[in-house]
């Protein structure tokens, strides 16, 4: 099979030095570094990094414990019996020093707090919760900046029970979400209003949409495989190693993701050091994880199989020809006499090869030019086991939208997952027609709008275009039983949600038998 192979170029080099000092008069302008080696940051990293500094702190920080050496391989168990590995070609790590592994920041927080390998190098309901419990919401991970619902909430609740305080919590704590704050970017296309603030930060006057800031709850994105995270450029003429970082794509690299994290999510007083970013990424393209036992089909290595970390690792490239064979691992499990191993093959198949028409997803039949184009799992999973996409942009799927109210017909049955009541909802007002596959006319003050409602804009949010609105990354899926719930929001709890949504969404017209097999498989990777 014709496959490219994608080498990770430039990840390792040291960074040049961080020439601007940050200082508390920081304004909402791109703060540019130096061009001959330094990082640029981005328009939207002014507001966050101000609202970051002016959260309140725990007046009390209990840290979490780091091992002190990572073995070159490790396990650990997976709510379905499996067993989830991480595997290191370079051999152990010593974490004491390294980037991903230090406090950067002045809330204790380091890139471990929230990438724990348990949860995939993310972060799931359950962990959060032992952490919690452990520490009474005394441990980095609950640092009010984004680890509470919004901060003076959980600045008011720490006099409280651990019980009370819960509800503060309650984001990470059963969805494992991280709250987003974002400011409406310059020159919008769109106007913005609250249409329902659970949490209270929407229209907080220190850190909702009053300072042009919205929040957004989305799920932490695991800290792995991230070597094999290729892409094309928007104009498919050249690959990008690293792809899209983060679900709305608002990070160019990786080294700009590790500077804004430490920034934001660790309210650091000033940049990290070159070294430390080269650390850290260092770190996080070095580790491989993926499932190498099943509760019932067992070792993903047994009779010919090619599944886990280790083979992972020796994989890296993508199929140019999309979706031709997005996944191989089980091949050799072919008519075997196993029942769940033969259920995983062939849910392997169905990811490959069921054809069903994908229509009404802006960032993919717009660009694609076709609007109704037959296509297989692995046309948005491309990525040669791997699952991300090798298509840049987002993709807008109705999640956690009002794709229902759509009167243009093209997504009928996109919201079999709609906004959640403890998640904020949105209105954005756009010009009709500039939504693409989405018509929901309302009149205000005599102007006719597209009026388009969702907890969390995406992508729309970084680009102030309406037709970025509701899209997201397509993410990686190795790993994915250890890391429910899932999509960016946590809006499905279960893989069996996740395959019940997209059967309803385009039509597969999948049987139930055919849906367990597909189930199976994911929960393999």
């Amino acid at each position: 099979m014709k496959r490219l192979v994608v080498g990770v170029l430039g990840l390792f080099g040291l960074l040049g030095a961080l020439l601007l000092t940050f200082g508390p008069g920081i304004t909402n302008r791109a703060m540019a570094q130096s061009t001959s080696g330094g990082l640029v940051l981005p328009s939207w990293m002014g507001p966050v990094w101000r609202q970051a500094r002016i959260s309140p702190i725990l007046a009390q920080i209990l840290r979490g414990q780091i091992p002190a050496t990572l073995p070159q391989t490790f396990a650990s168990p997976t709510p379905q019996g499996g067993t989830l590995t991480t595997y290191q070609p370079g051999g152990a790590t010593t974490t004491s020093g390294g980037g991903f592994f230090t406090s950067l920041g002045t809330n204790g927080r380091n890139c471990f707090t929230c990438h724990q390998p348990q949860a995939g190098w993310g972060m799931n309901p359950s962990t959060a919760m032992s952490i919690f419990k452990a520490t009474h919401g005394k441990d980095p991970l609950f640092a009010l900046v984004d680890g509470a619902n919004c901060p003076d909430a959980g600045l008011k609740a720490e006099k409280e029970g651990d019980d009370a305080r819960e509800g503060v919590y309650s984001q990470i704590l059963t969805k494992a979400n991280i709250r987003i704050f974002l400011p409406i970017p310059t020159g919008a296309q769109y106007q913005v209003n609250i249409i329902r603030d659970p949490t209270g930060c929407e229209n907080n006057a220190t850190y909702g949409l009053p300072t042009g800031v919205i929040s957004m709850y989305r799920r932490v994105l695991n800290a792995t495989n991230l070597s094999m995270n290729s892409q094309f450029d928007p104009t498919f003429t050249t690959v990008v190693p690293q792809g899209s970082i983060m679900w709305d794509g608002r990070e160019p690299s990786l080294q700009s993701q590790f500077n804004d994290a430490t920034l934001g999510h660790a309210q650091a007083a000033a940049a990290p050091s070159a070294d430390s970013i080269s650390q850290g990424v260092a770190f996080e393209t070095s580790i491989f994880t993926a499932q190498s036992s099943d509760g019932k089909a067992g070792s993903l290595t047994a009779n010919g199989a090619t599944g886990g970390p280790v083979v992972l690792s020796t994989d890296v490239g993508f199929v140019p020809d999309f979706g031709a064979e997005g996944m191989n691992m089980y091949d050799a499990w072919s008519g075997s006499t196993n029942k769940a191993q033969a259920s995983i093959n062939r849910g392997q198949n169905i990811f490959n090869t069921t054809t069903f028409t994908v229509q009404g997803v802006g960032g993919f039949n717009d660009v694609v030019g076709n609007p109704a184009l037959g296509t297989t799992c692995a046309t948005c999973h491309s990525n040669q086991n791997v699952g991300s996409d090798v298509i840049p942009g987002g993709r807008h799927l109705g999640i956690g939208d009002n794709a229902s109210a759509d009167q243009s017909g093209n997504q009928t049955t996109a919201t079999t997952l709609p906004p959640s009541k403890d998640q904020p909802l949105f209105s954005f007002l756009c010009t009709p027609g500039s939504i693409p596959f989405f018509s929901n006319p309302v009149v205000v003050n005599g102007v006719t709008y597209d009026d388009y409602r969702t907890s969390d804009p995406g992508m729309g949010l970084i680009t102030g275009q309406c037709k970025d609105l509701g899209q997201f990354k397509v993410p990686r899926l190795r790993g994915l039983a250890a890391r429910a719930p899932y999509f960016h929001g946590g809006n499905a709890a279960t893989l069996k949600d996740v395959v019940t949504f997209y059967n309803t969404r385009f039509n597969m017209g999948l049987t139930a038998q055919q849906q367990q097999d597909l189930i199976n498989f994911l929960g393999t990777l």
